[in-house]
Parts: C-alpha cells; sequence; structure tokens
C-alpha cells in the first residue's frame, strides 16, 4: 500500500457544527485534504487503531476536543498512549478547545503525544500554522 500525498486530519469533537466548521476551514486552505471527523470519543480511536497500524499508514493532523461527554481529551490521550508506537508515529496531535483554562493550556504544553493547543473556532490562519508546524516537525 502506497502512502498517498494528501495531508489527513481527524476531529475529534462531541459538537457537531464544530466539526462540519473544522471540515470546512481545512479544506479552505488545503482542497486535496482528506478530513474524517468523529462526534464519538470511542469511534474516534476505534477507526484510528484500526486504520493506522502499518508503517505505510498515512500520517495525520488529530485536532482533538478537551471538553467531552463520553471521554474527556486527556482521557483519549491516555487511550492513544496504550496504542503501538507504529500508530503513534502517524500522529501530530493538536488540542483543540474552547477552553481558556490555564491548566489545560500546561497540560498540553508538558504533554509529549501534544504538538500544539488551539484555541476555537479553527481558522484558516491556524490551519495554516499547523500545516506548517507539521513540515517543521517532520524535516527533523
Amino acid at each position: 500500500m502506497e502512502k498517498n500525498t494528501r495531508q489527513n486530519f481527524i476531529v475529534i469533537d462531541d459538537d457537531r457544527i464544530n466539526n462540519k466548521l473544522c471540515r470546512m476551514t481545512i479544506l479552505n486552505v488545503e482542497p486535496g485534504a482528506d478530513v474524517q471527523t468523529f462526534f464519538d470519543p470511542n469511534a474516534g480511536l476505534m477507526h484510528i487503531q484500526s486504520n493506522y497500524g502499518t508503517h505505510d499508514a498515512n500520517d495525520v493532523i488529530l485536532l482533538l476536543d478537551i471538553n467531552m461527554p463520553t471521554l474527556f481529551g486527556w482521557e483519549v490521550l491516555e487511550e492513544f498512549k496504550k496504542f503501538s508506537e507504529v500508530v503513534k508515529h502517524h500522529f501530530k496531535i493538536f488540542m483543540l478547545s474552547s477552553s481558556v483554562d490555564p491548566h489545560d493550556k500546561e497540560k498540553a504544553a508538558n504533554s509529549p503525544l501534544v504538538s500544539g493547543y488551539i484555541e476555537k473556532p479553527l481558522t484558516k490562519l491556524k490551519v495554516q500554522a499547523i500545516l506548517y508546524q507539521n513540515k517543521i516537525m517532520s524535516l527533523n
């Protein structure tokens, strides 16, 4: 299986409207992107585990909400930690939240799994910054 050259995104957020806005914003910046959204964090985790366990899987930018009713974003990260290194290698995770709690920002900054913290709403400028940061991280 050959990797595709499209940028892949997964958005996990219990707010369906935010998921649609994220999809539209990402596609506005990166028209060829593959954007998958999950309003159920467990479904998102199952998708990740079943689709990214091989070395030839595509790399993904994961936008993860913090405050969700079934699993908090931090709990999703705890589950993500249990995945194989092969799965984890494919992901750059950004916490996407309306929370302005300094504790959430600090926790994101101190997590080795998290590449950044983004305050909602997702904007074109924020997507461009994510893509730029992802490109720089890929060069290292």
